[in-house]
């Protein structure tokens, strides 16, 4: 293993037990069995362990890929694969997501890291709408806020899943919500002629 992965295990491991104010980087070096002028050289700051970590785990190359090259302007398979996507994103990192709610508000630079991949998602969904208002497949709307509902659609149930699985998971599946949900979504912005 790289000693830059080594590093961002590590830190990784850390900042998910002590939030990212309880971790120095002299911490992260021991627990990577690096030098910490290792991680300087590497990374700068622990912010730049931080961005890179991040970075790592961000999956918007797979949503530009599901709203762009793959798209079928077709929403509601569209939004059905942006969902399975935001799924399999919040299952693969819920260690991130953790430290991202443990540390909101401490650091605004953390705090600005941390929003990049949704303000980044919430561009391409706008995107993808405006797109297809010009073909008058969905209805003339504010772009900028339909990414925003649907992305509070599926934040919110993935939060609560993260939270309260052991009962949510008795009321509904993700795979039952995201079908109505998408299915509802999309009735309510489709061009009416």
């Amino acid at each position: 293993m790289q000693t830059s992965d080594r590093i961002i295990e590590a830190a990784t491991r850390l900042i998910k037990k002590k939030g990212y104010r309880g971790v120095s980087t002299k911490a992260i070096a021991t627990e990577a069995k690096v030098n910490e002028s290792t991680i300087f050289r590497q990374f700068g700051s622990k912010q730049g362990i931080l961005e890179a970590i991040i970075e790592r785990h961000s999956d918007i190359p797979q949503f530009e890929k599901l709203l762009k090259e793959d798209a079928t302007e077709r929403p509601e398979i569209d939004l059905l694969h942006v969902s399975q996507q935001y799924r399999l994103f919040f299952h693969k990192h819920a260690d991130i997501i953790l430290i991202g709610i443990r540390d909101t508000g401490m650091l605004p630079e953390l705090d600005r890291v941390l929003a990049d991949p949704p303000v980044k998602l919430h561009s391409l969904l706008a995107e993808y709408f405006e797109r297809l208002q010009k073909k008058k497949i969905i209805a003339t709307q504010d772009a900028r806020l339909t990414a925003m509902s649907f992305l509070s659609m599926c934040y919110g149930f993935q939060m609560s899943e993260l939270i309260h699985r052991q009962y949510q998971s008795q009321l509904v599946t993700e795979e039952e919500f995201y079908k109505h949900s998408v299915s509802l979504f999309v009735k309510g912005i489709l061009f009416q002629s």
